[in-house]
């Protein structure tokens, strides 16, 4: 098995886990972070952080009804027209029966397998706290080695996500300043999702101006600058990785793996990955801040 079908096994494995737990913790979002930091050295891939993927993947006993949700609404009848409105519908009364089925019926009739969880995607941004971590993670693991077959698995994932609590209305779309989206925020907690929003605003969807819209709402109600922090104290060997990339991150990844909670501070450090790429000198001061603490 090549490197790639072999994190795309952990990533379907992660999506269909009877997962009861909070959807900012949900398996796919560190493992899709640990993807993007093994990604680093694709030639030698560090084993001890695909072990960690593959423990990861096996935490949770596996949902065994997902084909049968399709079949049975193929046999029920999809009817003469499929509306994406009827599924948005559903997913703001919380009816998870209907929503269910809608999706289903989405799925049968879309050419690429895509549209139902690309809609859920647009609605899960409305509630941007609880789910926009989850939702960026899970979208970028269905695209990682994309199979158009095996769509459905992760769209009742996220589907199974929503249905946890009831979301608020659709935003109107924000005229705002979005300088804050550039910010390496000095707030460790806050800088995950703004990570997440950053490159879903900055994607190739086709329902990009729905997800800019819910962003621009997320984004207008954050208030703050970057930390302050002197721009000379950078973190050993942060700069050389900047300008020449390397193990800098994968070596801090294994060594978080001893610690209990290595999945919290993983992905933490996968959103500051993110940031040093286009970080300027105080950027980079405030993420190295952030480093340090991780460790």
């Amino acid at each position: 098995m090549s490197l790639p079908q072999r994190i795309k096994s952990y990533f379907d494995a992660a999506v269909t886990m009877d997962y009861d737990g909070p959807t900012m913790a949900h398996p796919i979002i560190v493992l899709n972070a640990l993807k993007n930091i093994i990604g680093d050295n694709r030639n030698n891939p560090s084993q001890k952080l695909l072990d960690s993927m593959a423990d990861k993947s096996e935490k949770y006993p596996q949902r065994t009804d997902d084909q049968k949700v399709l079949d049975q609404t193929a046999k029920d009848g999809l009817g003469l027209t499929v509306f994406i409105s009827d599924l948005e519908d559903a997913c703001q009364k919380g009816n998870p029966i209907e929503m269910e089925q809608e999706a289903a019926r989405l799925q049968w009739v879309n050419e690429t397998g895509l549209g139902g969880l690309e809609v859920l995607i647009e609605v899960a941004l409305q509630g941007f706290d609880r789910l926009g971590l989850f939702a960026y993670h899970l979208q970028r693991a269905n695209a990682f080695q994309q199979n158009k077959e095996n769509t459905w698995i992760y769209t009742r994932c996220l589907l199974k996500e929503i249905c946890k609590a009831s979301l608020p209305e659709p935003h109107d779309k924000v005229e705002h300043e979005l300088w804050v989206m550039d910010q390496v925020s000095g707030n460790i907690s806050q800088l995950n999702k703004m990570a997440a929003a950053r490159r879903l605003w900055e994607g190739d969807y086709v329902r990009i101006d729905g997800y800019r819209r819910e962003l621009s709402h997320w984004f207008s109600l954050l208030d703050e600058g970057a930390e302050k922090v002197d721009g000379k104290k950078i973190m050993n060997g942060l700069g050389d990785y900047v300008n020449n990339g390397g193990n800098f991150f994968i070596q801090m990844a294994e060594d978080l793996q001893d610690q209990s909670n290595w999945e919290e501070k993983t992905i933490q450090l996968e959103a500051l990955r993110y940031f040093i790429k286009n970080a300027t000198k105080q950027g980079q001061a405030v993420i190295s801040m952030h480093l340090k603490e991780l460790i």
